[in-house]
């Protein structure tokens, strides 16, 4: 296997003397305050949590607005009361999830392995015995960041959208890269991932966002028709990968939990609308694990055939 470093297309974000400058100092301030609150209780974390929870559900009123409008689509059967609280709970937890985010990027490996519950790394390890390349299937969750931990156990790689933000660019791609894994920016396509993969690195996909019509087929996400890329069966025949589903999630005791599922069955179908269908179904049993915790505030209905936007 070539080593991670010698992966191309890999984003590179190296520590500049430039971002130093005073103007990055409220950058660096937060990012610090992040760091900081490893050593917070998890009480007053929470508690802070849902001040910032609070704040981004009142402040945010078009966010507000679209994750009510996904979770009415998903869950009909839901009164109106547990509607309301899903989407109240959704900001909450948002917020909840920055504290652990910066458990996955500087926590005390002790301390991870107290915070974070991994299950069903057997699947990961029965598809390297076996000699299939494999694809990790991930969805948009509060506890997405979770996933970059899989590094520590395999060769990983994945996919980032750099930031405009230089400090929070570097502080995001250090972290995310902490175990050895390696992350390529979105703008460089699918080539080096489908190199990765071939070259027997696990490779982290979260295909789950409405890109538009073009590359999109439409497949049912908890019964709505959803635009949906089928790239991850175009993927499976191109590199003759296991897709191995794992998703991650905040627990009631403060907690998270990442879990492995055993590969998708039939995968590749016969056709794209097969694959599509197939994935969606498989984000589908993970949110109904944590129907909060979904990332209900992106427009994931966004592209509707021959109809006007739900969002306008």
């Amino acid at each position: 296997m070539i080593a991670v470093s010698d992966l191309p297309g890999a984003h590179r974000a190296p520590f500049r003397w430039r971002l130093l400058a005073p103007r990055h100092w409220p950058s660096w301030m937060a990012a610090a305050v992040l760091r900081l609150s490893l050593y917070l209780p998890l009480g007053v974390r929470a508690g802070i949590a849902r001040g910032l929870g609070g704040l981004y559900y009142r402040g945010n009123a078009k966010r507000r607005r679209i994750a009510a409008i996904n979770i009415g689509l998903c869950f009909p059967d839901w009164s109106a009361q547990r509607q309301a609280r899903a989407v109240r709970e959704h900001f909450d937890l948002a917020a909840f999830a920055l504290f652990h985010m910066a458990i996955y990027w500087w926590a005390p490996e002790r301390m991870l392995d107290r915070c974070l519950r991994v299950v069903g790394l057997e699947h990961y390890e029965a598809a390297r015995a076996a000699g299939r390349p494999i694809i990790v299937l991930h969805c948009h969750c509060v506890a997405l960041e979770a996933g970059l931990v899989l590094s520590r156990y395999f060769p990983y790689v994945g996919f980032m959208k750099p930031l405009k933000d230089p400090v929070f660019d570097f502080v995001m791609t250090r972290g995310r890269e902490r175990f050895g894994g390696r992350v390529f920016a979105r703008e460089s396509g699918m080539r080096p991932l489908i190199r990765a993969v071939k070259a027997g690195f696990g490779a982290a996909y979260v295909p789950d966002e409405d890109m538009g019509p073009k590359e999109s087929v439409y497949a049912p996400f908890f019964g709505v028709p959803a635009a949906t890329l089928p790239t991850l069966g175009r993927l499976a025949r191109l590199t003759d990968a296991a897709i191995i589903p794992c998703f991650a999630r905040l627990l009631p005791d403060g907690t998270s939990e990442l879990w492995l599922e055993p590969p998708l069955a039939g995968f590749p179908t016969a056709s794209a609308v097969g694959d599509a269908t197939a994935m969606n179904a498989a984000i589908e049993r993970a949110v109904l694990k944590m129907p909060e915790q979904y990332l209900w505030t992106m427009k994931r209905f966004k592209t509707r055939d021959g109809a006007g936007s739900l969002y306008d």
